[in-house]
C-alpha cells in the first residue's frame, strides 16, 4: 500500500462524475414502485428511473468513467495486490463469469448476459469506490446518503399523491426495495455522523435519519423494519456509549449528548399527548399488525423457495442459468404441490434470495462463490470500520451485518446492486486511509533524524 496520498489526484470533472454515479445509484433504490401500469403512467418524469434499454443512468455514467478515467486504474488494481476489496472483486468476477457461462444454456440469453455484465460492472464499481473514498474522504458516502434522501422524499411525495391503500391503511409506494434501502440508510447516516467533523453535515444527517425512519416504517417490509431498527440502535449507541479516537470529536459528542438526550426524553414524554404523533403511531401500528397477520403465508412461500431450490440442485448440481429458474422450479414437486408462489414468466422468476439465486444460476459452485463473496465483503466492512472508528466501528459493523445476512436470504439484489458493494468499499477506503495515515505518522516519528 502506498503511503503517498498525493500520488493520485482526480480532476474536478471526475470528482463530479463519481459523486453523480453514487447519487443516482442511491436515488434509484428509493424511487416509488407503481402498483399498476395506470398509476405508473401518471408519475412525473422525476419519479421514474432514467434508463437506456435495460441500462440505468448511473451505470451509463460509470461506463463513461471507466472509458475516460478508470481503465488503467482497474487493470493495475486487478493485476497487483494491495487494494482493499480486490479479492472480493476478483471472486465476484469469477462468479459472474461462471453463472454467465451456465446461463448460455438458459432460454433468455440476452437478459442473462445483461445480468452477467451488471455483476462485472459492480465488481469494477467496488474498486472504484475504494479509490474515490481514499482520495475524497466522506464525499462518496455523503453522495450516497444524499441520493437515498432525495429518492425517499420523492417516494413520499408520490405515495401521498397517488396513494396505495390496503385495508384502509396507506403504504409506501414499494415495499422491500425502497424499505430496505431506507433502513440501511439509517446505518450509513450514523457512520457518517460519527466519522465527519462538519457540523452542518451532521445536522443534515439527523434530519435525514428522521425521514428515513418514518418512510421505512411505512414501507410494509419486515426486512426494512429490521434493518431500520438496527440502524436506530446504531444511533443510540453513538449517543450513549461511543468513544471517538479524536479528543475534540469526543468533547463535541459529550456536549451533544447533554443537549440531545434530554430533548429526546422530553419528546418521548410529550409525544403521547400529541394528536399528530398518536395518529402516526396508530397508522404504523396498523401496518405492523397487518404484516404480522399475513406473515405466516409469506414465510411459507419463502421456505418453499428453499425446498424447490434444493430439488433443482439435486437434479442440476451445476445450475440451470438465471432464466432457467422458471422451467426448473415449475417442474419441482414443491411447485406442483401448490405451496410455492406462482411464477409468471422466465424473465421475472427468481428465488427471492441472493444466495439461492446464484446457486440456481451457477449450481453448487455458484452458491459457494456467493457465500464466499458475501463473507469477503462483510470482512472488508468489518476491517474498514474497525480501522476507521476503533471499537465503535465493530459495534456499528455488528448492527449492520445482521440485516445484510437477512437481506441475502430474502431478496435477490445483494450483489447485483450497490446495497452492499458500495458501503463495503467505502468502509474499506476509510480503513485504508486510517491505516496509511497511522503508518505514515509512525514512520515520521520513529525515523532517526538526519543531520
Amino acid at each position: 500500500m502506498t503511503t503517498d496520498r498525493t500520488a493520485e489526484r482526480t480532476s474536478r470533472t471526475e470528482t463530479y462524475l463519481a459523486a453523480g454515479i453514487l447519487f443516482y445509484a442511491a436515488i434509484v433504490f428509493c424511487l416509488p414502485v407503481p402498483h399498476s401500469d395506470e398509476v405508473a403512467a401518471l408519475y412525473p418524469w422525476w419519479a421514474k428511473r432514467v434508463v437506456l434499454g435495460k441500462i440505468l443512468l448511473h451505470e451509463l455514467l460509470f461506463l463513461a468513467w471507466i472509458a475516460f478515467y478508470g481503465w488503467r486504474y482497474l487493470q493495475r488494481v486487478l493485476l497487483n495486490g494491495g487494494t482493499p476489496t480486490r479479492q472480493a472483486a476478483i471472486w465476484l468476477i469469477v462468479m459472474a463469469i461462471w453463472c454467465g457461462l451456465i446461463s448460455l444454456t438458459a432460454p433468455l440469453l440476452w437478459i442473462d448476459a445483461g445480468r452477467t455484465v451488471r455483476l462485472l460492472l459492480n465488481a469494477a464499481l467496488m474498486l472504484a469506490v475504494v479509490r474515490w473514498t481514499r482520495l475524497h474522504g466522506d464525499l462518496p458516502l455523503g453522495s450516497l446518503i444524499l441520493g437515498f434522501f432525495s429518492g425517499t422524499v420523492i417516494n413520499l411525495i408520490i405515495s401521498f399523491q397517488y396513494p396505495l391503500i390496503v385495508n384502509e391503511t396507506l403504504r409506501l409506494s414499494g415495499q422491500n426495495t425502497p424499505g430496505v434501502a431506507m433502513g440501511l440508510a439509517i446505518h450509513f447516516s450514523a457512520w457518517l455522523f460519527y466519522h465527519t467533523r462538519q457540523r452542518l453535515l451532521q445536522a443534515f444527517l439527523l434530519l435525514a435519519t428522521l425521514v428515513f425512519a418514518f418512510s421505512c416504517a411505512l414501507s410494509y417490509s419486515r426486512v426494512g423494519w429490521f434493518a431500520g431498527t438496527m440502524g436506530l440502535a446504531a444511533w443510540a449507541y453513538l449517543f450513549v456509549a461511543a468513544r471517538p479516537f479524536d479528543q475534540k470529536q469526543g468533547r463535541y459528542l459529550k456536549q451533544l449528548r447533554v443537549v440531545l438526550v434530554p430533548i429526546v426524553l422530553l419528546a418521548l414524554a410529550v409525544a403521547p399527548t400529541s394528536s399528530l404523533v398518536q395518529e402516526n403511531y396508530l397508522w404504523i401500528g396498523d401496518l405492523i399488525r397487518q404484516k404480522l397477520s399475513t406473515g405466516g403465508d409469506s414465510d411459507s412461500l419463502r421456505w418453499a423457495y428453499f425446498e424447490g431450490s434444493a430439488e433443482i440442485l439435486s437434479i442440476h448440481p451445476l445450475g440451470v442459468g438465471y432464466s432457467g429458474f422458471f422451467d426448473a422450479i415449475t417442474a419441482t414437486e414443491t411447485y406442483r404441490s401448490g405451496t410455492a408462489a406462482e411464477e409468471k414468466s422466465p424473465s421475472e422468476a427468481n428465488p427471492h434470495a441472493a444466495f439461492l439465486w446464484y446457486a440456481i444460476a451457477g449450481g453448487i459452485p455458484g452458491g459457494l462463490m456467493a457465500v464466499l463473496v458475501f463473507t469477503m465483503l462483510l470482512n472488508s466492512l468489518r476491517v474498514g470500520l474497525k480501522y476507521a472508528m476503533g471499537r465503535t466501528g465493530l459495534v456499528l459493523f455488528t448492527l449492520v451485518a445482521l440485516p445484510y445476512f437477512v437481506i441475502g436470504l430474502t431478496v435477490p439484489y445483494l450483489f447485483n446492486s450497490i446495497i452492499l458493494i458500495v458501503p463495503a468499499a467505502i468502509a474499506a477506503g476509510w480503513g485504508w486511509t486510517q491505516y496509511v495515515n497511522t503508518a505514515e505518522f509512525t514512520r515520521l516519528h520513529t525515523e532517526p533524524s538526519k543531520v
